[in-house]
């Protein structure tokens, strides 16, 4: 690895303010309405270059775009990516070279990177991390830090090792002690003052808790229970957990071990999609509607098999992100009784949604039921009655706002908690903004933005990194698509937000593309009318997955036709389980229709011309065929090279040799050098 990311920066003239979110020397104009018209490198030159965390990573961002159009999606999105990269590859040292993928595979084991130095240095404070991996801008020390001290201890990870046929079992990461406390990492006491969430005032917590025996006649048109008043609701008391979240240190058996937050923040490639929403109407309907397809869609871009140079049994990087930057204290966790700590938080900073949002009170959408937010979460109750009673806002997009206020913000710049100039750019919505970019979900809600002119902003955040321009580019078109589909068609994808959880929970396991199902809604297009369209029935099917050994093939061709003799059962459901293929190719079986099959129908409708719409579908072509399994993901692509590596000793270990010749043919396949039809068709 190379740590001259920063250095990179400056040569093209960006210069990083510590107190401000956006490294762009201007932040954008009038002029951004001729960007997209002035073809892919003005849009590429508009880039905003940003630091990450680590130092041998860089982030970008294309400006915004107010005259977007499919047309500008069809044919400039992937020649922009590509004139992204030619710019920073043309900042390259010879011996450098660039790539976009999920996590660098030796990451905290052995030399992985120039100047390495000594680990357990003052910054990470981490065994396996020297303090050179770190970029040393102070948004990014203090939020490292910031995450430690919350906890109380370095957060550790462990990521279940890949058995193969010589791998040392148990397997035992001789690299830390299994317990923390024993490894001389311990920063401050469980019992810290920093267990106190940050509050408003004399601010109080509650935990909304679902009402899961309500029936759905009981539902009053916006989605709540019409015989509960809100304020006894909210009031409720949250049951006991039924099982410990991360109350331990991981077990270092069959684990690979991560000890510090870099590991998942600022150093792993996330392919972030923003779409802009007409207003907060369409934008709550997009983010709870994109949620459930979240968990399909990471399974479909699996890129990380190899942490810290060894094969793991998880093909996703979400759950490792997590659990990296979980910074809830011992009594937030729920290892001691509470006493500072304002509430049980039952999942990390970065997690899958807590909540749908549902439509606003005033607008009826017989679509979304209250029964959905099924999951327990906590929430500050002092902003929520503030927001609801004060300024009118909704109950859900109240409770989703407050949930936020629970949580200690990492860091603020001084400007940031001036309150004397109200008219600097640095004002509340700045102050806010940090608060929602410490706590990322699959899908994130943001507020128009007063410097862009922007309005409001849904982001997807479930899309692994992939290697090539043309791959990410087909997933980005993917993603605007179903949105457009989504508000066309009213689509109807609600899923319980339990159901949600178990979904991203697959998505994470080895070719959960061709090997795993999926709970999804079987048809998209009914519950408009208020009906349930089988009253919350969930069908399951027995997973029949294919042999280690054969071809990666989707689960709905393995089963065959397993499916028409339960037909008539299936139908009478509102959640059947399905493979990644059927959800988006469809299938006659089970009556599901299939999210592209629908995209398609809607590119018809919109009468592109010729060249545009080719162009769409031929992106559309290779997510149709990596949902069906005849193309891998990069994930399966990166495990199949090291076992048929020659020095692999099917031991689990990637040595520095199998990364090297790996990461070759990676940036071969990249500039188009070696073809790999398995993985790009």
């Amino acid at each position: 690895l190379s740590p001259r990311g920063p250095e990179l920066l400056k040569e093209m003239g960006l210069v990083f303010d510590p107190g401000s979110v956006s490294t762009h020397p201007q932040d954008p104009g009038a002029a951004d309405w001729d960007i997209a018209a002035a073809g892919p490198a003005a849009e590429a030159a508009e880039t905003r270059w940003r630091p990450a965390h680590a130092r041998f990573a860089l982030r970008c961002e294309p400006p915004y775009l107010r005259a977007f159009s499919l047309e500008h999606l069809a044919l400039q999105t992937t020649q922009c990516l590509r004139e992204r990269r030619r710019i920073l590859k043309s900042r390259l040292d010879p011996d450098e070279m660039l790539l976009s993928i999920s996590q660098f595979p030796l990451l905290g084991t052995g030399t992985y990177i120039d100047h390495q130095g000594a680990p357990n240095g003052p910054l990470l404070r981490s065994q396996l991390l020297p303090d050179i991996c770190l970029n040393s801008q102070p948004p990014f020390t203090l939020e490292i830090g910031g995450i430690v001290d919350r906890r109380g201890v370095v957060p550790y990870t462990g990521v279940p090792v890949f058995r193969d046929t010589n791998t040392v079992w148990p397997f035992v990461d001789e690299d830390l002690p299994a317990d923390p406390y024993k490894g001389g990492i311990l920063t401050q006491s469980c019992e810290s003052n920093r267990d106190s969430a940050c509050v408003m005032g004399s601010s109080t917590v509650a935990t909304a808790t679902p009402s899961a025996a309500a029936a759905p006649a009981d539902l009053s048109a916006n989605g709540l229970p019409s015989n509960a008043p809100w304020d006894a609701l909210l009031n409720s008391q949250p049951p006991p957990p039924s099982r410990p979240l991360l109350l331990e240190p991981p077990s270092n058996k069959n684990c690979v071990l991560l000890d510090s937050p870099l590991f998942g923040i600022g150093s792993g490639g996330v392919l972030r999609v923003t779409l802009c929403a007409a207003d907060l109407d369409e934008a709550r309907s997009l983010h709870d509607q994109l949620a459930p397809i979240s968990a399909i869609m990471a399974a479909l871009t699996a890129a990380t098999p190899i942490v810290k140079g060894h094969l793991v049994n998880r093909d996703c990087y979400w759950d490792v992100q997590c659990s990296t930057v979980d910074d809830r204290s011992a009594q937030e966790r729920g290892i001691v009784p509470l006493t500072t700590a304002k509430g049980t938080l039952l999942k990390s900073r970065y997690g899958s949604i807590d909540m749908y949002l549902g439509p606003d009170e005033t607008r009826a959408d017989p679509a979304f039921r209250r029964v959905y937010n099924d999951c327990h979460f906590t929430y500050d109750k002092q902003s929520f009655w503030k927001m609801k009673e004060d300024h009118g806002i909704d109950s859900l997009l109240a409770l989703h706002v407050s949930r936020l206020f629970v949580r200690d913000i990492h860091y603020a710049s001084e400007n940031m908690l001036s309150t004397g100039d109200t008219s600097s750019a640095m004002s509340g919505q700045e102050h806010f903004k940090r608060f929602l970019g410490c706590s990322r979900q699959n899908i994130c809600l943001y507020p128009p933005n007063k410097c862009t002119s922007s309005g409001w902003e849904v982001e997807f955040m479930s899309l692994e990194a992939q290697l090539t321009d043309a791959e990410n580019a087909a997933f980005i078109t993917f993603i605007v698509l179903l949105s457009r589909v989504i508000i066309s068609y009213r689509l109807n994808l609600y899923l319980p937000i339990s159901l949600m959880d178990q979904n991203m929970a697959r998505s994470q396991k080895v070719n959960a593309a061709g090997e795993q199902l999926f709970f999804f809604r079987r048809d998209v297009f009914g519950g408009r009318d208020g009906k349930s369209n089988g009253s919350g029935r969930i069908s399951k099917r027995a997973n029949l997955t294919p042999s280690r050994n054969t071809r990666p093939t989707s689960a709905g061709a393995e089963r065959g036709t397993r499916g028409m003799n339960c037909s008539g059962v299936y139908a009478k459901a509102e959640y059947v389980e399905l493979s990644v293929d059927e959800i988006l190719n469809g299938s006659e079986a089970f009556g599901v229709t299939g999210i592209l099959n629908i995209i398609f129908t809607y590119l018809n409708t919109m009468r592109l011309e010729y060249d545009v719409e080719q162009a769409l579908r031929r992106q559309l072509l290779l997510v149709k065929r990596r949902a069906s399994g005849k193309l891998c993901t990069l994930a399966t692509w990166m495990r199949n090279f090291v076992r048929t590596h020659p020095e692999y000793q099917n031991d689990s270990v990637v040595s520095q040799s199998i990364n090297y010749d790996m990461l070759r043919a990676m940036n071969d396949i990249e500039e188009g050098r070696v073809a790999a039809p398995e993985l790009l068709g």
